[in-house]
């Protein structure tokens, strides 16, 4: 059925007295919705930190694990003697850098530890590095029976590079409690 042409439409007029009913503003909520929206960002946030904290702490776990490869003998000699093996450790530490790398800095205590465990992580591979180009004589490395005197040595090594003046603050950040410890036992 086609529509007439003849068609006319009908207007309901209100009565144009009345004022139009009022409608909050968008940006001014109740109170109680106000502070309900605030607990909602709060538990949000807290959550993502959380979150947050779980992938850094993943990562450092993982970073422990290869601390401990690191200080092995058996992986200190095939560091050494198959340059493979020491791209495949650089290439694991390089991984943890990457997903640290990854995670964002939304807050900062969560910039804060991910510093922490990236200095952490160049410190490995510093002393990675140490290892693969140390060149040990074989009588002296044989008398050596304790591998923590290595280790040691070497993070002394790095202390003095990288320390300079201030190679008290550099053990600290870097190296950790032992490092500092034993540069406040030398005279």
């Amino acid at each position: 059925m086609k529509p007439s042409s003849n068609y006319n439409p009908i207007f309901f007029h209100h009565n144009d007295q009345t004022t139009p009913p009022q409608h909050p503003n968008s940006t001014q909520l109740p109170s109680s919705q106000s502070n309900a929206a605030l607990t909602i960002q709060s538990t949000y946030r807290s959550h993502r930190i959380r979150t947050l904290y779980r992938q850094i702490s993943t990562v450092d776990s993982e970073a422990d694990h290869l601390q401990n490869l690191i200080q092995l003998q058996d992986t200190v000699d095939s560091i050494r003697n198959n340059h493979i093996e020491k791209l495949k450790m650089n290439e694991s530490l390089m991984k943890l850098l990457l997903k640290l790398d990854s995670i964002p800095g939304i807050d900062p205590t969560v910039r804060e530890a991910r510093r922490k465990v990236t200095r952490r992580i160049v410190g490995l591979q510093e002393i990675l590095d140490s290892v693969s180009e140390a060149k040990v004589d074989e009588c002296n490395w044989w008398s050596l029976n304790n591998w923590d005197h290595v280790i040691e040595e070497m993070e002394e090594s790095v202390c003095r590079e990288n320390g300079g003046d201030d190679m008290e603050k550099f053990c600290a950040q870097n190296l950790g409690f032992r490092c500092l410890q034993r540069f406040l036992r030398e005279p």
